[in-house]
């Protein structure tokens, strides 16, 4: 209960500042193209130095299978999704491949790092880091053929190899070989880190704001897939996590990651490979919005398992 409470708690002061990035926009403080010059930002520098920090600690044998641990965590909560997805969302529907990357691959970075912090902090992180690195391998390779019907190697590497996933196998080399960042850049790397949360909730504003809000609330469809995403799909991951009887501050990371919102990762594919980049934002908005109270559901219904 305590978790959900602190999860509460961190979601508004969240969306408080995404209401600043919708301020922005509609002020035109931000533009849509800054936004995107934001994102990138937020993709290639803040995430990735956010990552790698989490790795910034003592090396120890039984941190060292936790996070072997973690990494089989993620695969199996994307497996979850996966199956999930799939037997849920027929492809007889006309956005099949859109509803299905949004229901498996969560907002992990923008939503999923500030969570984690405040809720189990570096330790927390720490095993966040192994979830995104995994959602990056799983994103360019099945969510990328999902999406766009076919296989092109070429850009298959190009995502795996993203700026995320190099932060964490470089963080994973630091960590098992005991290197450790001297005191100015340990200082500079971690003021970095800290714009993540701001960062990110001013660009999820920014992106909430380009949408027609009043038009997705009334699609129905939309609360479908949601329900799927936000509830189902992680709650699903809980009950199959908690069989292992693995460290609670491991597996509760695993579950939240899997029950954050629908990624802006589902919009940008959308926009990339000439899908409906409308509903994509559509239900990018909704989960967002929803997440603010499906999130502690899921928290607490976790702890109860």
């Amino acid at each position: 209960m305590e978790l959900a409470f602190i999860a509460f708690r961190k979601m508004l002061v969240m969306f408080i500042i995404l209401i600043a990035g919708v301020i922005a926009y509609k002020t035109r403080i931000v533009t849509k193209e800054g936004n995107a010059t934001l994102s990138d930002l937020l993709l290639l520098i803040v995430n990735p130095v956010v990552i790698f920090m989490s790795f910034q600690t003592d090396f120890t044998e039984e941190l060292f299978i936790r996070l072997w641990i973690s990494i089989g965590f993620a695969f199996i909560c994307h497996a979850i999704a996966i199956a999930v997805s799939y037997i849920a969302i027929s492809r007889k529907n006309e956005s099949f491949d859109i509803e299905r990357v949004s229901a498996i691959y969560s907002n992990c970075g923008f939503i999923g790092i500030p969570i984690i912090n405040a809720l189990f902090g570096q330790e927390g992180v720490f095993y966040l880091a192994s979830y995104i690195a995994v959602f990056n391998i799983l994103l360019w390779t099945q969510g990328y053929i999902l999406m766009t019907g076919k296989t092109d190697i070429r850009h298959i590497i190009k995502g795996v190899c993203s700026p995320c996933v190099i932060a964490a196998v470089l963080g994973i080399i630091c960590f098992c070989l005991n290197i450790r960042l001297f005191a100015q850049a340990d200082e500079a790397f971690t003021h970095i880190a800290n714009m993540n949360t701001p960062l990110a909730m001013i660009v999820a504003g920014v992106t909430m704001a380009q949408s027609d809000l009043l038009k997705a609330v009334r699609n129905v469809r939309l609360y479908y897939v949601c329900f799927l995403k936000l509830i189902v799909i992680p709650i699903a991951a809980a009950f199959v996590l908690k069989l292992f009887n693995a460290d609670n501050v491991l597996t509760m990371t695993s579950v939240i990651e899997t029950a954050c919102p629908v990624g802006a990762s589902c919009t940008m594919f959308a926009i990339r490979y000439n899908r409906n980049a409308v509903y994509a934002s559509e239900l990018y908005t909704i989960s967002t919005l929803l997440s603010a109270l499906s999130l502690p559901v899921v928290i607490m219904a976790a702890e109860l398992m």
